[in-house]
């Protein structure tokens, strides 16, 4: 389990930018999706879905850390791949199945262990419904909204606070096929110079790495559109990915320009 905290704050895991990919209609679902899930069980916890889903006819799914990320808000704090509340018996194994039969969907969630059902409507590019799952040491239910989102794409700017020092930073990110990512990043302050950074984009979530000036960084960066959660629209939070630490630093907001 790895915590992060939003600053400002207002998951289970979604990023939005740049032109889309994807499709949904009567039969299939595909492409980058976003899922709000709202409990009725516990007040205030919201866990937001990141899922790349593939279509086989009305069948449609996603598998794996690099198809489905989670991310729950309980009390102020986020919570990746499972919390005290609702702990997984494996973290960030996570997949997504669904059948869809004109406009209704029937979904199957495994949260790292954690099976819950749901049954749904299509509408256009959206997905709403209700969920249920009762598991050892995790029972819960509530609704969900389901979004299909756009490809990461676009520049962006801010101050990031890395361990150091404080850098201005442009960044250019562009999603390739099979969801792969690139950023391409102009640093200036502590660090000065242009440094390239790869990796893969699920949804709104993204995970890069690379080097600066030969300090290696792993990035974790959570898109957010309408600035629900940031407190700005459409910019990027961006944490260190250490997965030693158990814990997501937040460096700082990047905003498109």
């Amino acid at each position: 389990m790895r915590k992060v905290t939003f600053v400002p704050l207002a998951l289970v895991l979604p990023l939005a930018v740049g032109c889309g990919g994807g499709s949904s209609s009567a039969g299939s679902i595909s492409g980058p999706y976003e899922f709000v899930a709202t409990s009725n069980t516990t007040s205030g916890w919201t866990t937001l879905i990141e899922a790349n889903l593939a279509a086989n006819g009305a069948q449609t799914s996603a598998n794996g850390p690099n198809q489905v990320q989670t991310a729950t808000r309980l009390n102020g704090v986020w919570y990746v791949n499972g919390d005290g509340q609702c702990p997984s018996p494996t973290p960030g194994q996570n997949s997504i199945n669904a059948t869809v039969s004109g406009n209704d969907v029937t979904l199957t969630f495994n949260e790292g262990g954690n099976v819950f059902t749901g049954e749904g409507t299509v509408s256009g590019s959206t997905i709403t419904g209700a969920y249920s799952g009762t598991n050892s040491g995790c029972s819960d239910s509530g609704t969900f909204t389901g979004t299909q989102v756009p490809k990461l794409a676009g520049t962006f700017s801010g101050t990031l606070s890395f361990p150091s020092g404080a850098d201005q930073v442009t960044a250019t990110l562009t999603e390739g096929s099979g969801n792969s990512l690139t950023v391409q990043t102009t640093l200036s302050g502590t660090d000065n110079g242009s440094f390239g950074f790869s990796g893969s984009a699920v949804a709104n979530v993204m995970f890069v790495s690379g080097s600066v000036n030969g300090k290696p960084f792993s990035l974790f960066g959570y898109f957010d559109s309408t600035g629900v959660y940031t407190g700005t629209a459409n910019s990027i939070q961006v944490f260190d990915d250490n997965a030693a630490d158990g814990f997501y630093a937040d460096y700082g907001l990047l905003v498109e320009q």
